[in-house]
């Protein structure tokens, strides 16, 4: 399978006959309507899910709870998923529609296919990155001393290549794609695209006598593989990833993750797993940095998770190839807010993302399948370099700048990090809110700025996080946004005022209230959110059949159009 513009439906077919959907019931809303109507048109068909739990105080893990109810209803459980509370199952239709009618199960939504993008025809060479040079980070590091040194940078991606540009910084290194990914391995990348991203993060640009070097050269990685050397993934193999890095963020002082790669936005962010378990290491004190997406021109394109309000979604911009501005514009393929489903300004900023040159994997997919990508770097003979365009490029840059920041400011939220990298973005002659977000990125500005304000966080939580905290925030104060909010009454009718934990209904109109940024999030046991101790049977996904069209041959796999990146 080719990286680019794959766009896969997460569906199996195998039935030939359908049921008409029924009328909508209660159980029906615990299910996400691209599934519901799937569910009920295909009732024989089998469907690769996440399943979330609802919420229960002192009930059993959540994780498991959701397990149990999948067994119930005869499915086969997956991965268990305790970061959002759930577990990843195959089920089919007719079982899903019974499976809502389980009081143990909150929501179930489809385990969609997601895909890390890039440019596959990218033309003219260049001789360096003058994007790195535009948002300022060597500057940042003659001026003000920082290269991320000792901070700890998540790869989430197919995987990061020893190169000499990275060596002695790839601290750790696990595998979700081919296990259960608790087990740490050699550092390897088959697809090439997550040694592109790293570099731009924290190479150092040794093979190239520093023409190549990243925004934090002196920032440890941690490679976190959840991608294929094919270019695809499932959102259950992210959150696992995700999971992983909660479990393991003070082993490696973890403070920042990014993930460039993005499934198809089909519901609110507040039914999707994904957000939850981004949200789930944001106010655990990790930032999430996301790509955009690379489905410009068109509008409310921002892709999952970047439509998530806590995360930094980060649009490309096209350099021409220079260091100044004055040539810059908006990348033809970024991808465009409002985003779908829930209206919110995104992405955040932007970022340098046409035909960047970074590190290369020598041997992987991308390797072979675009020769003419490799760049050469001291020694001609053995190109250690590669050249790739996308939002993929784009978001490393900010996820190195965000490194800068938490080397001079260790004691940053994620929150604080967000607010100053949007107030001391460079202000764009062009672009839009919905197109650039509050411009772009700049290492000196960000770094050297002083606010410790985080920023309005208005923004609901998602659901699955809300229902997790339940235990954890229990018996902390409870702080309200608006006390006019819902007619300045809970959802039976109490004054927020007199809300307490004894009386406390914990729902959507609660959830929407509570003001969050009070709780004390130190004092919550991130690591019982991310047990991971459940010994199920794995689901094999090379035995299934991702279709971008209804087929009956299950063996058959099928290709997305390839969308050409100029």
């Amino acid at each position: 399978m080719r990286w680019a513009g794959l766009c896969l439906a997460a569906v199996i077919v195998t039935a030939t006959q359908a049921t008409p959907a029924g009328a909508k019931t209660h159980a029906d809303a615990k299910i996400s309507a691209s599934l519901l109507a799937l569910a009920q048109s295909k009732p024989m068909d089998d469907f690769a899910v996440i399943v979330r739990a609802a919420v229960k105080l002192n009930n059993g893990h959540h994780a498991e709870r959701a397990a149990a109810a999948v067994q119930r209803a005869h499915g086969k459980v997956g991965r268990g998923l305790s970061i959002v509370g759930g577990a990843s199952a195959i089920l089919t239709g007719a079982e899903v529609l019974a499976l809502a009618n389980d009081p143990d199960v909150g929501y179930v939504s489809v385990d969609e296919a997601i895909t890390a993008t890039f440019d596959p025809v990218d033309g003219a060479a260049l001789a360096s990155s003058p994007g790195i040079l535009e948002v300022g980070a060597p500057a940042a590091w003659r001026q003000l001393g920082v290269t991320g040194r000792g901070i700890g940078v998540a790869i989430l991606d197919s995987g990061i290549a020893p190169h000499p540009d990275l060596l002695g910084r790839i601290v750790a290194s696990v595998d979700f794609t081919t296990g259960s990914g608790t087990v740490l391995v050699a550092p390897a990348d088959p697809g090439g695209h997550g040694t592109h991203v790293a570099g731009l993060v924290a190479g150092d640009g040794t093979a190239s006598g520093g023409a190549y070097a990243g925004v934090a050269p002196g920032a440890n990685l941690i490679d976190v593989r959840v991608i294929a050397a094919s270019g695809s993934t499932h959102v259950s193999t992210l959150i696992a990833g995700m999971q992983w890095v909660l479990a393991h963020r003070n082993d490696y002082n973890i403070r920042v993750v990014n993930l460039s790669a993005g499934g198809p936005t089909t519901t609110s962010y507040r039914d999707d797993p994904l957000a939850t378990a981004a949200e789930m290491l944001v106010f655990a004190g990790i930032t999430v940095v996301v790509s955009a997406g690379n489905e410009g021109p068109a509008v409310r394109t921002i892709t999952s998770p970047g439509n998530d309000p806590y995360v930094i979604t980060v649009g490309g911009i096209d350099d021409s190839g220079t260091a100044a501005t004055a040539d810059d514009a908006l990348a033809s393929w970024s991808s465009r807010g409002v985003t779908p489903i829930d209206g919110l300004a995104k992405p955040d900023l932007v970022a340098p993302g046409r035909r960047i040159v970074s590190l290369r994997s020598p041997g992987s997919t991308l390797d072979q399948e675009l020769p003419d990508r490799v760049v050469a770097g001291l020694d001609p003979l053995a190109p250690a370099y590669f050249r790739l365009s996308g939002t993929s490029m784009a978001a490393p840059v900010v996820a190195g700048v965000v490194a800068l920041m938490l080397e001079r400011s260790p004691a940053l939220t994620p929150g604080q990090v967000k607010n100053r990298l949007k107030s001391s973005a460079t202000a764009l002659s062009y672009g839009s809110p919905e197109t650039t977000g509050s411009g772009m990125v700049s290492a000196v500005a960000a770094v050297a700025a002083s606010d410790q304000s985080a920023g309005a966080a208005a923004d609901p939580v998602s659901a699955g996080f809300a229902s997790e905290m339940y235990a954890q925030v229990y018996g902390q104060p409870l702080s309200w946004c608006d006390l006019a909010f819902n007619g300045g009454v809970d959802s039976n009718g109490v004054p927020w005022s007199g809300v307490t934990w004894s009386n406390v209904v914990w729902d959507a109109v609660t959830w929407q209230n509570v003001n969050w940024a009070s709780f004390n999030w130190s004092a919550v046991n991130w690591q019982d959110i991310a047990w991971e101790d459940i010994a199920w049977e794995g689901i094999t996904w090379e035995d299934v059949a991702w279709e971008l069209v209804p087929v009956k041959d299950k063996g058959r796999k099928s290709h997305g159009g390839g969308k050409v990146l100029d």
